[in-house]
């Protein structure tokens, strides 16, 4: 047998440094490029769906025409009244969501996602909206999305040291009267939350009877698919359709999905990343086998098998793996930080996604070695003796 055959791959590989440290580099770049490719294709999900998860509600009552939390639609709020009647539902409030563009401390002008809620109904998760939620009861006053893209750190100091600060939005004033921490998106820079009688005030054209959003909370023990078959039963699904949370998430997603070229576009920019780094290993490993086709050749007249032989191609392949993946998983996050720094939206690294791309870099050094080794097949010990 062939004593020390991933000792051998290895030497081999090392006895080429420069040849080496090219095959790491096209693997690193290849791994760099898929995590940013999937990076930038969950920001934009993610992005569009946090907002959703902001919210604390076990049911909403949606539009038919729904695709987001920002593209809502509207649905009658006599709908919400007769859900609150409605066995198993403990509470509900409207919520109204719209896009209002204001004028930022530097002067620009920014677009946000305004949302308005009645201010004694505890609507949302974060505990930092909670605290200060109940002060919006004076009419023109707005929670700030710290996070929001701009330059707000002397409004942010401001208000540490008890100051508001005070801005135009909808040809009004309205004062900022206190902070919390979502982030921007891609279609909004920003969250601002508002009670429902501010939002009326800066819209002056919408009718306080179709809120965009109904949310529902249950009683304690009642299950949730139970009481929303019992909505859907006596409600119009002509003008309103009740969802769980995750299922608005989801439906969400979904319509993304099929109905925008964001996955297709960095799907097949994947596709590419990993065609890349098989093509570039592939080269290294197929002039790495002609040049020690004397070798092969030699093992062959010994007695060995093609298959044998074959693996000391695929043992290198694995250690360019192995030892490519992690320097490209470093670049990765280093570049998500970089990101999440630039543009104040969130892009985090889940281990699930470590996963993946590992084993798709295997299979990428695997391809890569398959093709190399049809050199390999063709050494002839009668070329060397």
């Amino acid at each position: 047998m062939i004593r020390g055959r991933t000792a051998l791959g290895w030497a081999q590989l090392v006895h080429q440094p420069g040849r080496f440290v090219m095959a790491l580099a096209g693997v690193m770049a290849a791994v760099m490029m898929v995590f940013m490719q999937l990076g930038f294709m969950n920001m934009v999900f993610d992005t569009t769906v946090m907002v959703h998860r902001l919210l604390k509600a076990d049911l909403v009552l949606v539009s038919p025409v729904v695709r987001d939390v920002a593209a809502s639609g509207t649905i009658p709020r006599r709908r919400l009244m007769q859900a609150l009647g409605v066995e198993g539902v403990a509470d509900g409030e409207a919520l109204y969501v719209t896009t209002r563009d204001w004028t930022k401390p530097d002067g620009e002008r920014g677009t946000l996602m305004l949302m308005g809620v009645r201010p004694d109904f505890d609507a949302f998760r974060d505990p930092d909206i909670t605290r200060q939620q109940r002060g919006l009861a004076q009419p023109g006053t707005i929670l700030l999305d710290s996070g929001a893209r701009g330059d707000y750190r002397g409004v942010l100091d401001g208000l540490r040291q008890g100051q508001e600060w005070t801005t135009e939005m909808g040809g009004r004033r309205v004062t900022v009267i206190g902070d919390f921490r979502l982030g921007a998106s891609f279609g909004n820079e920003g969250l601002l939350i508002i009670s429902d009688d501010t939002f009326q005030a800066l819209s002056v054209n919408r009718d306080p009877g179709a809120p965009s959003i109904g949310l529902l909370r249950l009683v304690p023990g009642a299950d949730p698919a139970v009481v929303k078959a019992r909505l859907s039963a006596v409600l119009d699904p002509a003008d309103s359709r009740v969802m769980t949370l995750e299922d608005f998430v989801q439906h969400t997603r979904g319509f993304m999905i099929r109905n925008s070229p964001i996955a297709i576009i960095f799907g097949f920019g994947t596709a590419v990343g990993l065609l890349v780094g098989a093509m570039v290993v592939a080269q290294i490993l197929t002039a790495d086998v002609q040049e020690h086709m004397a070798e092969y050749a030699t093992f062959k007249a010994m007695g060995f098998s093609n298959g044998r032989i074959l693996s000391i191609v695929y043992e290198q392949s694995a250690i360019l793996a192995m030892f490519g993946f992690p320097p490209g998983l470093g670049l990765a996050l280093i570049l998500y930080a970089a990101i999440r720094w630039a543009v104040s939206m969130p892009i985090s690294m889940p281990i699930d996604r470590v996963a993946i791309v590992f084993v798709a870099t295997v299979a990428m050094c695997a391809v890569a070695g398959t093709l190399a080794t049809r050199r390999a097949r063709k050494a002839d010990p009668a070329e060397v003796f």
